[in-house]
């Protein structure tokens, strides 16, 4: 981070503020940031260190608002483009998360993140041959950019290039092993092509990894339930819906595995779970997607309608 503070003992509450960060102490972060602020309230660095902190604990309006602060104090801080970028995709506002990075690429060409960021912005709009695109600039950058060659990978499974998805995955597995995003969407990409069989290993990898992640329980269920291993897809399902009860899919697969194993009444409780969580998300969706047309937000709006056909045509 560029460091604006004018004050020293500012700037070294800065610099154990990003050595928190680092270490993952995200709260002690933020003190840090806090005290470097009570110093010199002017210091761009500090309000989009915590802004980065707060981010880190899930509180994103008040890191846009940090971020707004340091580019008051310094239009030029690409770190708070940057981090305000990555806060508003958590709140699903990518037209203007993707706007943040074209600021942040604006001042920086080569910088690798803003590349990235913005690539994965435009995938969730839809946009994937863009976001590819970008992911390649990010490459082109840093050649071992884990996050963008699986977002590239993603880009590609979207476009149904499965294969060069998984090449993408396995560059990645290949500068780091235990990378769990990579295993998972490997084993979700030979989903995809039907492979259900090969999807069981990186599923198992990215279990391995972590253990209890509801994704890869329930992805590796699909997978054994379209093997008809009926019994092994039931557990895993059931383990998965532990861990995340909201997710109507699975809900949907245990329904169905169930009743291929004759227990009729489990099955049609889990499919009265699945329309419940669908019925709420369809209002949901419908009442986000009218809001977004409000604020004029018109390729998030499509976005967010399309996912409410996707789930009544299922």
């Amino acid at each position: 981070m560029t460091d604006h503070d004018s004050g020293g003992s500012a700037a070294e509450f800065c610099r154990k503020g990003l050595e928190d960060g680092r270490d993952g102490r995200h709260d002690d972060a933020l003190v840090s940031f806090d005290h470097a602020l009570s110093i010199n309230p002017d210091s761009a660095s500090a309000w989009a260190g915590k802004g980065f902190a707060l981010g880190k604990l899930g509180r994103y309006e008040e890191e846009i608002e940090c971020c707004d602060k340091a580019l008051a104090l310094d239009p030029a801080c690409t770190e708070a483009w940057n981090y305000k970028g990555f806060a508003l995709g958590k709140l699903k506002r990518f037209e203007e998360k993707a706007a943040c990075c074209d600021s942040a690429i604006a001042l920086d060409p080569e910088n690798a993140v803003a590349w990235n960021n913005k690539g994965v912005a435009l995938g969730m709009l839809g946009r994937y041959t863009e976001e590819i695109e970008c992911c390649e600039r990010a490459i082109s950058l840093r050649a071992r950019y884990l996050s963008a060659w699986v977002n590239k990978g993603y880009a590609l499974g979207k476009l149904r290039h499965y294969e060069e998805e998984i090449a993408c995955y396995d560059r990645a597995l290949k500068i780091f092993p235990f990378y769990f995003s990579a295993h998972l969407n490997k084993g979700i990409a030979r989903i995809n092509q039907r492979r259900y069989e090969d999807a069981l290993l990186p599923l198992e990898k990215a279990l391995s990894l972590q253990p209890d992640n509801p994704r890869a329980l329930y992805r590796k269920g699909s997978a054994l339930s379209m093997l008809s291993r009926h019994e092994d897809a039931v557990a895993c399902l059931r383990d998965s819906l532990e861990g995340d009860p909201t997710n109507a899919d699975a809900w949907v697969v245990l329904s169905n595995s169930c009743f291929s194993l004759g227990r009729f009444r489990e099955s049609g409780r889990a499919f009265d779970q699945a329309y419940y969580i669908d019925i709420k998300d369809v209002r949901g969706g419908i009442a986000r997607g009218f809001a977004q047309l409000r604020e004029k937000r018109f390729d998030e709006a499509q976005r967010t309608f399309a996912e409410v056909l996707e789930i009544l045509r299922r």
